[in-house]
């Protein structure tokens, strides 16, 4: 990875076509080595087992908005030109409760315990109002918007409310100013915003922003472009920003009157040792630990600026106690001849709370000294995952103890591409669990929230609200699917024989969030690899075959094989890519398969299928043959779970096991080939197998019939030429031509001669 990521800085300052041309496919090759996250299992939208509830209005667009209630009974959702409360209560089903028309809403929060907070563009004309949560339609209380709204409905913005006092991040006016205010200040506190001064604010982007209480800060995040010297290419470059507020700032006396007096901020770096950074923060979220503030954890999503693939993304965490350290550390202060030169924060007040009633020389130096020196790095200095196939937009997370009481974080990351990817961070890797089509086709998605009390997320686009639980144990058949899928949320329940929801009622779960051992854990699968009963496929000669394999799973390693456990060849065998198996039907190839997998070391038999020849009155008994020339894996068979020969099914006119390699025969003969799927889970379900019909006496009666015509056709022209030599009359003759001329004359002569 690191030396890939060397290669590309290179192709980005490339000076010659060669060398770009080199790298490049340097790039490709070591892009290609290196192992890409795949989901475990699949589920396509529509799918049964994994079912998805929306809601969904011909007359709302733009449900984006989402806020949450208290009891998880009730959404909030801010859409274009409405405010909806829906009814979430029931686990399958959405039902609208209350509407209010407002304008593009933007802004959507919890005043207080009784009314809501909602603030909308209005065509550039920003309005807001109070509105209680239990009817929209009842009483409203029209509030300032000024600095306080959005203008613009395309633009991301943040907002939180503290003691009923609105802290936000957003554009304002028509030229789209970007700003950082407080609004709705109680009392005689002064509603505040960011000074004038250059450098504060550089074109950002705000991402998302949240309360500490235990600190009286509010942290916002944000990408800006980098302000550093040298050329227009490092000037472009995007930085990852977390800034602070505290509440209880008020600006200052003369100086900073009305504006922060505790405004910093410091770079976020995601990244891993010289590896490729991801510089472009596209969402994060606060994971809060109330017993150890300090070890708050923020998960953002990341993309690089510049990349060879579009897409690329990792998920870095960074933690309240490192963000508090770049705050107290050194500074870079700024001055009017557009330099930055080192502060080194001697006496400590700067990133401290309480500043707008320090002097006015405290506070000019507040004024242009704002940006720490340090930069604030990922937990443990590493990515916590990185994908070159996906492109993650938006992320939610959960710490779920599992069945042995150990906690382990979950993430569930949302897809350019319209997929919900549920991951499990390991001390080994990340393993993605399963993947989720929420949309087919990509829609505007701003918003993702969690509700760990229900067990739901909720995802708002352009279209409707879907909710997505965050398990769906019951689609594990067995206790192998169950530990094999190493989620924390699901455990096998030997009692019950299923794969249920872990809980404090059910602490004797099987489950193996790490490893995923199966014969450890399940006791069924300890002296023995189960498998499903052998189908009988009956086919005749010259027949082509289907044998059907469909594997859950994505992530394990699928081979066809004899009742002996040896491989069956490549030919005349065709594997195809979704595991099925596909050969004609001769003496050689009547036999038994199986089709196994192996993940994590356990073996399981998916399906197995015993194809024979008709038995008739004509038939004689099959020769004794040995089996093809075949790959032994006689290290996987000592590693195989054993496989008993009860789960085969034999009958007397089988022929003996093994065959020696034939090629397919060739020639005239065409066939129908008709593929069958199986489904794994029903091991009685029929392959189909097509008769070919054979040409052999119509081609030999086309051959006889053109024999006789082309010898019919040499004689007409031997017949032909002999008479026209007859027919000639010439003066002279040639002396080769003497007995051509008489055996015409004396035909001649016989024919003039009458008949006595």
């Amino acid at each position: 990875m690191r030396v890939a990521s060397v290669l590309k800085a290179r192709v980005r300052m490339a000076g010659s076509l060669s060398n770009w041309i080199f790298t490049v496919f340097v790039v490709g090759l070591i892009d290609s080595l290196e192992a890409s996250m795949r989901p475990r299992v699949s589920f396509p939208q529509g799918s049964l087992e994994r079912g998805l509830s929306t809601y969904h209005s011909s007359t709302v667009k733009n449900l984006t908005t989402l806020l949450l209630s208290t009891d998880a009974n009730t959404l909030f959702v801010g859409a274009q030109d409405s405010v909806l409360s829906l009814d979430i209560s029931q686990p399958d089903n959405i039902t609208l409760k209350d509407k209010d028309c407002g304008n593009f809403v933007r802004i959507l929060q919890f005043f207080n315990t009784t009314h809501l907070y909602a603030c909308g563009t209005n065509a550039y004309g920003p309005q807001s109002i109070i509105i209680p949560a239990d009817s929209l339609n009842s009483m409203r209380e029209q509030t300032e918007a000024k600095n306080c709204c959005p203008y613009s409905s395309t633009q991301r913005n943040t907002a939180t409310i503290v003691d009923g006092e609105l802290y936000t991040a957003t554009n304002i006016g028509y030229f789209g100013d970007k700003v950082i205010s407080r609004c709705l200040s109680k009392g005689t506190r002064n509603n505040l915003m960011l000074d004038t001064e250059p450098k504060l604010l550089n074109a950002p982007v705000f991402i998302s922003s949240t309360h500490i209480s235990s600190e009286g800060k509010i942290l916002l995040f944000f990408t800006e472009v980098g302000d550093l010297i040298g050329d227009s290419f490092v000037k472009s470059f995007t930085v990852s920003r977390v800034a602070q507020v505290c509440t209880d700032d008020n600006g200052g006396h003369r100086v900073l009157q009305k504006r922060w007096t505790s405004f910093v901020k410091s770079q976020l770096v995601c990244q891993q040792g010289d590896e490729l950074q991801f510089n472009v923060l596209e969402d994060i979220v606060t994971l809060s630990d109330d017993d150890s503030p300090d070890n708050t954890l923020f998960y953002g999503v990341f993309t690089p600026q510049w990349s060879f693939s579009s897409a690329q993304s990792a998920v870095c965490a960074f933690s309240l106690g490192d963000i508090k350290v770049a705050f107290s550390g050194q500074y870079k202060t700024f001055d009017n001849v557009n330099h930055w030169s080192h502060y080194s924060n001697g006496d400590g007040k700067l990133g401290k709370c309480g500043l707008f009633n320090d002097t006015d020389s405290v506070l000019n130096t507040v004024k242009k000294t704002f940006l720490t020196e340090r930069a604030v790095h990922p937990v443990g200095n590493k990515l916590l995952l990185s994908s070159t196939k996906e492109l993650y937009s938006r992320l939610a997370v959960q710490r779920i103890r599992a069945a042995n009481g150990q906690k382990y974080t979950v993430l569930f990351l949302l897809t350019e591409s319209g997929f919900l990817h549920k991951v499990v961070l390991l001390d080994k890797a990340p393993h993605i669990i399963e993947e989720i089509q929420i949309f087919k086709q990509p829609q505007i998605v701003k918003n993702l929230i969690l509700s760990t009390s229900k067990g739901v997320i909720f995802i708002g686009s352009s279209e409707g609200v879907i909710r997505v639980p965050v398990s769906s144990c019951s689609v594990y058949p067995n206790c192998a699917e169950c530990v094999l899928a190493r989620d924390p949320f699901c455990g096998w329940d030997s009692e019950i024989g299923m794969c249920t929801t872990v809980s404090g009622s059910r602490p004797n779960l099987q489950q193996d969030v790490e490893d995923g051992n199966v014969t450890q854990q399940c006791t069924e699968f300890k002296n023995t690899a189960a498998g499903p009963a052998t189908v009988t496929r009956t086919a005749q000669l010259n027949e082509i075959v289907v044998l059907p394999c469909q594997s859950r799973s994505r992530l394990d390693e699928v081979t066809w094989r004899f009742s002996d456990n040896s491989i069956v060849p490549q030919f005349p065998y065709l594997h195809q890519a979704d595991h099925s198996l596909t050969f004609r039907v001769t003496q050689e190839t009547v036999s038994t398969y199986r089709c196994v997998s192996e993940e994590l070391g356990f073996r399981q038999t998916i399906v197995s299928f015993s194809v024979k020849l008709p038995v008739t009155p004509r038939s004689f008994t099959h020769p004794s043959h040995e089996h093809p020339d075949v790959t032994q894996d006689s290290s996987k068979v000592t590693d195989m779970e054993p496989i008993p020969k009860d789960d085969i099914l034999f009958d007397e006119t089988e022929p003996t096991e093994g065959k020696k390699t034939t090629a397919w025969t060739t020639g005239t003969d065409r066939g129908n080939v008709i593929q069958a799927r199986h489904n794994p889970m029903n091991s009685a379900e029929k392959a189909v197998c097509i008769s070919e019909k054979s040409y052999y006496a119509e081609m030999v009666a086309f051959c006889l019939l053109f024999i006789m015509c082309a010898c019919l056709f040499i004689a007409f022209v031997v017949l032909w030429k002999h008479s026209m030599r007859c027919n000639r009359t010439t003066p002279e003759k040639n002396p080769k031509d003497t007995e051509t001329d008489n055996i015409c004359q004396t035909e001649l002569e016989d024919k003039q001669t009458p008949n006595s």
